[in-house]
């Protein structure tokens, strides 16, 4: 199978050290894998043709898009529409997925949400570390194959508040507590889920602020997991499951 990851935005992300470790991941379950640090080959799906997965790795910063992050055009998004359309997989993580390309509203209605604050604070608001609170993901369809074997877990890093589409399917949830927003106490927010978008696969975990949280074993096997699943939507190739945690 065949990867492309598109890596840039906002360097404070650390969007090449993802890519490094995505790419390993990737090339170890057996992809084939090009590294874009532009969006421009999105103007010629037909030369991506042969694509089996999309991950785009790239970070806005604040609220408002800033130029100097890099950006999305229409005819890029028109592409990658297209792509997954016709069957290609896109899969990604926090960020670098989900708050990527924030003025290009039908870009988040393919990957299915958008990501709005991390409690106590949000893009315009800023707590730095203070930001990093205790939360649990809580496994709510033990029997999908991409979460199979795996147990509800606890970490350490951004709780992510997001607005999502009610049509995905939701594998992984988080409750907040209130503690630092009161009137959100009790609110389930997806944490991993996985969509359609005709007849490409889409799916996408909002854990991964730092790359140590996408090391945590669980996160690791569900992103191998999820990525396998959207590529293999074009190809229907199999994936072994490692192991339960």
């Amino acid at each position: 199978m065949r990867a492309a990851l598109f890596v840039g935005g906002w360097e404070g992300h650390a969007p090449t050290h993802f890519s490094d470790w995505y790419r390993d991941l990737l090339e170890k379950n057996g992809f084939t894998v090009d590294v874009y640090d532009t969006m421009g080959p999105l103007e010629h799906p037909e030369d991506l043709h042969d694509l089996d997965l999309i991950t785009p790795i790239w970070s806005s910063a604040r609220s408002g898009h800033q130029e100097e992050f890099g950006n999305m055009t229409k005819p890029q998004e028109d592409g990658l529409l297209k792509l997954i359309g016709d069957g290609c997989g896109i899969a990604g993580w926090h960020g670098h997925m989900g708050d990527a390309f924030r003025d290009r509203p039908t870009y988040h209605f393919l990957i299915g949400g958008q990501f709005v604050a991390h409690p106590p604070g949000w893009p315009d608001n800023l707590q730095p570390k203070e930001d990093y609170i205790d939360y649990d993901v809580t496994i709510c369809r033990p029997d999908d194959p991409i979460v199979k074997g795996i147990k509800s877990f606890r970490l350490t890093s951004e709780q992510y508040y997001m607005l999502v589409d009610p049509s995905n399917e939701v594998l992984a949830t988080t409750t907040f507590s209130g503690e630092h927003l009161w009137w959100i106490e009790g609110t389930v927010i997806p944490v991993v889920w996985k969509r359609r978008w005709d007849k490409g696969r889409v799916f996408y975990c909002s854990i991964g602020h730092e790359l140590n949280d996408l090391k945590v074993p669980q996160v690791t096997e569900i992103i191998r997991r999820g990525s396998i699943w959207a590529a293999e939507g074009k190809q229907q190739s199999g994936y072994e499951n490692t192991g339960c945690f």
